[in-house]
């Protein structure tokens, strides 16, 4: 009889670094597509009150999405990228402030994540005269108007 130990240690071995890559691997998968970029704490999720299976999302009126509104003055479009800010139209003299939305047409919203237009509506249009959600198709960011009722 022969001693065959050295070759029954290599084969563990192999197998248990086999066993080790597979996990390794699926691990990998699972948390790619959450991944921003290649920091390993740079993860992408969604916010929790937007209940849904987005990547990525974000609450409240202050967090709303760029949105294009029509001037009334002269019909062009206006970009407010920012909640906040006042609305200036880049072809006629005309500026509203920022709580004259509602005043404006909403003609469409921007994926703040990869520039997509955005479609969005009410839950409640008696309730509300702004926009209550926003979801890209392209990249699947989500936005929710807080309520506060």
């Amino acid at each position: 009889m022969t001693d065959d130990t050295g070759g029954l240690l290599t084969t563990v071995r192999r197998v248990l670094a086999q066993g080790v890559d597979l996990v390794v691997w699926v691990g990998a998968r699972l948390v790619a597509p959450l991944r921003t970029d290649d920091d390993p704490n740079a993860f992408r999720l969604s916010s929790v009150e937007t209940h849904t299976t987005t990547i990525e999302g974000d609450t409240g009126w202050g967090h709303r999405p760029p949105a294009t509104v029509r001037c009334p003055e002269c019909g062009a479009e206006i970009l407010q990228a920012d909640a906040n800010d006042p609305i200036d139209c880049p072809e006629c003299a005309a500026t509203f402030q920022p709580d004259r939305f509602t005043d404006l047409e909403l003609l469409t919203m921007t994926c703040p994540v990869c520039r997509a237009p955005m479609q969005h509506g009410q839950r409640h249009p008696h309730t509300f005269d702004v926009p209550e959600w926003a979801t890209c198709g392209n990249c699947q960011y989500h936005w929710e108007f807080k309520h506060f009722y």
